[in-house]
């Protein structure tokens, strides 16, 4: 081979192995982070990704201004969220021709424990019967503009977020004389809408942004399945479509920035234990996706509870969950129990997971010992917790409690107060932290194992509709 050739050739690989990114152990594959192998690898796996996190942002030119923004805000606690279809019978009556908001939202109150926002899907199945557009089809909604307007304020009057879906393949229907971006912003600002979902898209481009801030009215926006790193800049939320393994992998854009809000979608799945760990163990959301185009997917019973269980817990510690120095997988003492820790300034939130097929309990993890006053409760119990002191040496104490087989475990610590309480105080927990032991020690009195994880199909029939009488001429 000439020589000259030979160089460039060997150049050209490296210049490639070096634009390829990093040299890392632990990288995404292509949303999740594996996690270490053992809780000896903590701190190996920790300094890894914490250096491809920093070379990460540089590459991208990253700031989080976006997550600054007070109208954006509540995209960091929109933890449950479905995808519904406009015809689901709860939330339409036909007879009586009028949105019935309240009837759909005390549904999955009742059924898991309520929802933060709904993504509202009125284009396909029906778009492509006729020459209306995706926009057409919002417009023609029962009731028209006013309708929607009302519709949707209903859902606020709920604290529910309300999106809409944007299909950039939509192009050959019917023109609405302005880009994609400029009718979705325009549209969903006249109706008083939150959010944007981009149906296929690994990232809502940067126009929408734009144009949406030109109307005054900033749409939160959630790709369906966000690929493209830089599109974390814009895009507060994303779904995400992963895969699972027995050690739970770390959200890739939940680590580089943890005000941004995943919502684990798997909408066939009949056992959602594996999305709800995950979902969990990262402090991230559940997609809660049931109808899907008329086919019913009903969460199981304790699917459902544990997700009532676990929005409970997140939204209760929502500010926790965004903390700046979360540590995914830091150790426990238990042979398949996985930890997350959240510190803020003064707490400490761990969230846990089982991955086990049995109960295990005793000791799961070591907290710094507490100083006399400054507690910690098992949330998901509802229960203080008394730390076990095994070394007079070693300024750490372990927890003692149970988790059940594929379950869930949360324990919070107050730490770190500026001075030390007089002798014989204790600090009480802030009202927000006793109201979630209350609710979570009621809740606690029935274990997930009592409730059936049987998935069952919806029987459907078809409604015989009496012929239509030929009309002498077209109509």
């Amino acid at each position: 081979m000439n020589k000259s050739l030979r160089f460039i050739g060997i150049s050209f690989f490296v210049v490639l192995g070096i634009a390829c990114g990093q040299d890392s152990q632990f990288s995404p594959k292509p949303s999740q982070i594996p996690g270490p192998a053992t809780s000896a690898d903590f701190q190996t796996s920790l300094a890894d990704v914490k250096h491809w996190r920093m070379e990460r942002r540089i590459r991208i030119g990253y700031n989080g201004s976006e997550y600054e923004r007070p109208e954006l805000e509540w995209t960091q606690s929109s933890f449950i969220q479905p995808q519904m279809m406009i015809h689901d019978r709860y939330f339409y009556d036909p007879i009586a021709g009028k949105y019935t908001v309240d009837r759909y939202l005390d549904d999955v109150e009742k059924r898991y424990g309520g929802i933060d926002s709904v993504l509202v899907w009125q284009s396909y199945p029906n778009i492509g019967i006729d020459n209306r557009s995706q926009y057409d089809m919002a417009r023609d909604m029962p009731g028209g503009i006013e309708g929607l307007r009302q519709m949707i304020a209903d859902f606020h009057r709920r604290g529910v977020r309300v999106l809409f879906p944007v299909m950039l393949w939509d192009q050959g229907t019917r023109d609405e004389g302005v880009p994609n971006w400029m009718a979705t912003a325009r549209l969903l600002a006249e109706i008083g809408a939150d959010g944007v979902n981009g149906d296929t898209l690994d990232e809502v481009p940067r126009a929408f942004r734009t144009a949406s801030d030109e109307t005054h009215h900033p749409l939160a926006f959630e790709p369906e399945d966000l690929t493209v790193d830089l599109g974390l800049l814009w895009n507060n939320l994303s779904w995400g479509y992963w895969d699972y393994s027995f050690v739970p992998t770390v959200s890739k854009y939940k680590w580089l920035e943890t005000r941004h809000m995943v919502n684990i979608c798997r909408r066939w799945a009949r056992d959602k234990t594996d999305d709800l760990q995950h979902a969990f163990f990262n402090g991230v959301g559940y997609e809660s996706w049931e109808n899907i185009w008329g086919i019913w997917n009903q969460i199981t019973p304790r699917d459902a509870e544990a997700l009532r269980r676990i929005a409970t817990i997140e939204r209760a510690m929502a500010p926790m969950l965004v903390s700046a120095e979360w540590q995914p997988h830091t150790p426990t003492l238990q042979y398949g129990v996985f930890a997350s820790e959240f510190p803020d300034n003064r707490r400490t939130l761990w969230t846990l997971v089982n991955r086990n097929d049995y109960n295990v309990s005793g000791r799961q993890i070591k907290v710094p010992y507490p100083v006399a006053g400054r507690p910690c409760y098992d949330l998901w119990h509802g229960a203080e917790l008394a730390p076990e002191r095994v070394d007079s040496r070693d300024h750490s104490a372990v927890l003692n409690f149970e988790i059940e087989a594929h379950g869930y475990g949360a324990v919070l610590c107050v730490e770190g107060l500026p001075s030390v309480p007089p002798l014989g105080m204790k600090i009480e927990p802030d009202p927000q932290v006793t109201k979630l032991l209350a609710n979570m020690r009621e809740l606690a009195k029935t274990p997930l194992a009592s409730f059936s994880h049987e998935w069952k199909f919806l029987p459907q029939q078809i409604v015989e509709i009496a012929a239509t009488k030929p009309a002498a001429t077209a109509p």
